[in-house]
């Protein structure tokens, strides 16, 4: 059996691709990872067919049972190499932090019946481009609104504005 941490990523990565696949939009992992969990791309329609038309954003995933959850944000600890990564202003697409947040009891994380598949709790994104540099040894702590939560229109929003070529 895998471990718990390794249950917990792929998890997180079936939220993301379930929430991509809704939203029509392609996406794939780069191996080995350099800081890029997944990739998810556009889909437009190019000379009466359907293309990959270049639209990209990179997602670095996380998830935690561990998270502060309040009325307004998730406040999660970002270890501090993946925070200077995701804060890089040089970066040609955009990048997201996609952090699922679970419950605490393994047992609840998904369930299933005939008529529905169910992954708990929720994902939210924030994009951590131009934050400033920190002094902190081994983790930052990051403040995600709740009105981010990583969602069909949320990211079909997020791609357009790539598309774009504005930052989220």
């Amino acid at each position: 059996m895998m471990t718990q941490w390794h249950r917990q990523e792929a998890l997180c990565r079936a939220y993301v691709q379930a929430v991509a696949a809704q939203a029509g939009l392609l996406w794939g992992k780069t191996e080995p990872d350099y800081g890029v969990d997944l990739s998810l791309r556009w889909v437009g329609i190019q000379e009466n067919r359907r293309r990959d038309v270049g639209v990209q954003l990179d997602l670095q995933l996380k998830s935690t049972t561990r998270a502060v959850v309040t009325d307004t944000e998730v406040r999660y600890d970002l270890d501090v190499q993946t925070y200077n990564d995701l804060r890089d202003d040089n970066c040609r697409c955009p990048r997201l932090l996609v952090v699922l947040i679970m419950p605490a009891e393994e047992a609840r994380w998904l369930s299933q019946t005939p008529e529905e598949l169910v992954l708990r709790h929720c994902a939210y994104w924030i994009s951590l481009k131009g934050y400033p540099p920190t002094t902190a040894a081994s983790t930052v702590r990051v403040a995600i609104p709740l009105t981010n939560a990583f969602s069909v229109a949320e990211l079909t929003r997020l791609m357009q504005q790539a598309g774009e070529r504005k930052d989220p």
